[in-house]
């Protein structure tokens, strides 16, 4: 106890916030019914105080969800102010301009009180497995086309449900058993992590949160501050073009970085405008790319919380791909918002080249849908992650198939080949792959499947579609490092035009293949280590000619 103030030492209030928002994680986990969440972890937990200062979070949740709860707080007070919140209020809200930037991902928010005063509120957030809409397709114009939008709605109010909202929403999704399944896993999960703060509260005496909440948000900033004061004063601006999925010219995203002391500004101007397809990003999720590289780089062990985004400014034009205005379709809004992490990654490599991959083929992570019908007309859907390789990084190389900077992870083949009728032939990482350098780029991945013959309705094609990427510019090398492998999705051993129909139709039977991108190489490919090739060789990492050929070392 600090003695000065009878009250607890922040050594005893920060890990014991951040053990509460791990255990309202733990308890998604528990209770989900969909492998958005129990497989893939497409979800986040996290804790603000009464102002919705974000003060804590789980270290298991999605970075586009965790980056993006700083912002939703703001917008959870000015809905529902301090002084209207009752005990038994549950919050609901996937608005994608408020929240996470696509209609399936979910927020739930429950208040917290102690004495009858609000103290705070548990927020949790989840991938949904569907929310209506085109499942997810590719070729959606206007986000009314994705899905239930839901406003800052009160879920439950004082305890008691709204059923014409559980209604409406069981009406409008396709797998309401699993959506609404989930949905009451995320209400537990935030009744239980408001009733873990009640208990802090209460054991310590606290009348609120806000000292310990300023403490650590203060700590956090600090950090962050400090890291940014050492990179040196200056403006720094980086373009790369981002292909579209049937859209013939590649789209520019560009960004200018302004260090100034212990600040930093992004300046998104001269990004493309917004399209037609639903890779749009909206601004909360673009924030939640540009701080992460720069808390990378920056201030990697502190925890994350609001403090960390109040050291950076961010500027992006209206109606562009990074700062779309309504209604921009932006179902697969990661295709451009990753992107933004590699821009970051790219100027900060020139300013810190000694703590920066080269790019990685899982920037931006594929996520796709295989949507089909039954033999008795029941519809099916898969919705899988897939990742390429990491960047190769100073000192090391860079790992294979590796969710970076996306923390989620990927379906099991098990649970795929069990809930749908979606058979993978393979599985297995692509040699030669990772871009060669000094330290190679981590290896992509091939993921080879089909649908059962049989299992699925005669005469209706499956439906392939989602968000790739690097299947026209691969993944670059840093330092002299060589590029990564491009991506390629085939059928039958057709390869698919990087410029066609962003939805792929196939038949029982066909074989798809996805190639995923390996990542750039860092540092010069003749300063490789020859015991490193010789490894590589061991594990089939690299081929005999590719040891030959990209580093002129002969195979033993």
């Amino acid at each position: 106890m600090n003695a000065a103030s009878n009250q607890p030492s922040l050594d005893i209030i920060w890990p014991r916030l951040i053990a509460i928002a791990d255990e309202m994680a733990t308890t998604m986990f528990r209770t989900a019914f969909s492998h958005d969440v129990v497989e893939v972890h497409d979800m986040s937990t996290g804790l603000y105080d009464d102002r919705g200062n974000l003060i804590a979070q789980t270290w298991l949740g999605a970075t586009g969800h965790t980056g993006v709860m700083p912002v939703y707080g703001q917008n959870l007070v000015e809905a529902f102010p301090p002084e209207t919140v009752k005990p038994g209020d549950v919050f609901i809200c996937n608005d994608p301009w408020l929240c996470n930037g696509q209609t399936a991902d979910v927020f739930i928010t429950t208040p917290a009180f102690h004495e009858g005063r609000l103290i705070g509120f548990a927020i949790n957030t989840v991938h949904h497995v569907d929310i209506g809409g085109r499942k997810g397709s590719g070729l959606s114009e206007e986000v009314y086309e994705e899905g239930l939008i839901i406003p800052q709605l009160r879920l439950y109010d004082a305890g008691v449900p709204n059923e014409m909202l559980f209604a409406i929403i069981r009406r409008n999704v396709r797998f309401a058993e699993k959506m609404i399944g989930d949905l009451r896993a995320q209400i537990a999960t935030g009744w239980f992590g408001s009733r873990e703060m009640e208990r802090l509260a209460a054991e310590f005496g606290m009348e609120d949160l806000r000292d310990p909440a300023e403490e650590i948000m203060s700590r956090t900033e600090a950090g962050m501050r400090a890291g940014i004061a050492e990179l040196p004063d200056g403006e720094y601006s980086e373009t790369m073009e981002m292909e579209i999925d049937g859209i013939e010219e590649p789209q520019t995203l560009a960004m200018k970085v302004t260090i100034k002391g212990d600040e930093l500004t992004a300046d998104l101007a001269g990004t493309s405008p917004q399209v037609r397809r639903p890779v749009n990003c909206p601004i909360n999720y673009t924030r939640a790319y540009v701080a992460l590289p720069l808390k990378m780089v920056c201030d990697p062990l502190m925890p994350n919380n609001q403090g960390t985004y109040r050291p950076l400014h961010l500027v992006a034009p209206e109606g562009s791909l990074l700062n779309p205005t309504f209604p921009a379709a932006c179902f697969w809004r990661l295709a451009a918002g990753m992107l933004v992490s590699e821009l970051m990654f790219r100027i900060l490599a020139r300013i810190a080249p000694d703590r920066v991959p080269a790019d990685s083929g899982s920037m931006p992570t594929w996520q796709f849908y295989v949507n089909g019908v039954r033999p008795n007309g029941e519809a099916f859907a898969l919705h899988q992650h897939a990742f390429g390789g990491m960047g190769g990084r100073p000192g090391e190389d860079g790992l294979a198939s590796i969710s970076f900077p996306y923390n989620v992870r990927d379906v099991s083949i098990e649970w795929s080949e069990m809930e749908t009728p979606i058979i993978y032939e393979a599985r297995e990482l692509i040699p030669d792959s990772g871009g060669a350098g000094e330290f190679r780029g981590g290896l992509g991945q091939e993921l080879v499947l089909r649908a059962h013959e049989g299992h699925v309705a005669e005469g209706k094609p499956l439906v392939l579609s989602g968000s790739a990427g690097r299947m026209r510019f691969p993944p670059q090398g840093l330092l002299g490092g060589q590029s990564g492998s491009f991506g390629v999705i085939s059928v039958n051993g057709e390869p698919i035009a990087p410029t066609s129909s962003p939805e792929v139709r196939f038949n029982a039977g066909d074989i798809v293949s996805l190639k995923l991108p390996g990542g750039g190489g860092h540092g010069d490919p003749a300063k490789r280590d020859t015991s490193r090739t010789r490894s590589d060789l061991e594990a089939g990492y690299v081929t005999p000619a590719g040891a030959r050929d990209d580093y002129g070392h002969e195979p033993a």
